[in-house]
């Protein structure tokens, strides 16, 4: 999904676009806007989804960290609320980048569409989007638990090889040497994401703002 399509999103979901919305999050029946936009991220970049988050405050709708209700869900989902002057930053932000929900530029991107590049004015507060987005992020897989992941592993592996008929010595050694390997990249990846929160929360620290909770 490309930024432009999830900023409609946004915008429909929250009413902001002027047109009824048959979504959850859309208008009642009074014409009022929504305080909230909730979402996972839908890039396999967490930088991308910070240049999301920079745009959707131009909008007047702040990145807030991890949604409170849905804290215990197997993927992370993440909030962002209306701000109180999120009418007129909409209005504002219309004037000087018209249609950037449909094909205009994005407000602090680079003009060319595709790689969609920050602007050196707004790459600042990009990057601290991204330290907050990764702190919340990986915080929440921190969370999760490796247990049923080193269970379940070897269990698949034992499952194929009898469903396959090699339930042998052979097999057995290529089943463990490829279910440990998973299992060290799992364990890897921990590590990383530890190390790299821990990285994103000093940023945070030296910018002044406080580490998410």
């Amino acid at each position: 999904m490309s930024l432009r399509r999830h900023l409609g999103k946004l915008l429909r979901a929250t009413g902001e676009d002027g047109r009824p919305s048959g979504s959850a999050h859309a208008p009642g029946s009074s014409g009022e806007t929504v305080a909230s936009f909730t979402t996972e991220v839908p890039w396999p970049s967490l930088r991308k989804f910070a240049q999301f988050a920079y745009i959707a405050e131009q909008y007047g709708y702040r990145y807030s960290g991890l949604d409170p209700d849905l804290r215990d869900s197997g993927t992370p989902f993440f909030v962002f609320r209306r701000l109180p002057d999120a009418g007129e930053r909409a209005a504002r932000t219309r004037g000087s980048f018209p249609g950037a929900p449909e094909n205009g530029r994005l407000p602090g991107m680079r003009a060319w569409p595709l790689p969609v590049l920050t602007l050196p004015a707004a790459r600042s507060e990009v990057k601290l989007l991204l330290a907050r987005i990764v702190v919340d992020y990986y915080g929440a897989l921190g969370r999760q638990r490796m247990r049923p992941w080193l269970i379940g592993i070897p269990v698949v592996f034992l499952l194929f090889l009898l469903v396959n008929g090699e339930l042998h010595a052979t097999g057995l050694r290529v089943a463990a040497g490829m279910a440990v390997a998973l299992i060290v990249v799992l364990t890897a990846s921990r590590v990383f994401m530890r190390r790299r929160r821990a990285t994103y929360r000093r940023l945070l620290e030296r910018s002044g703002l406080g580490p998410p909770p």
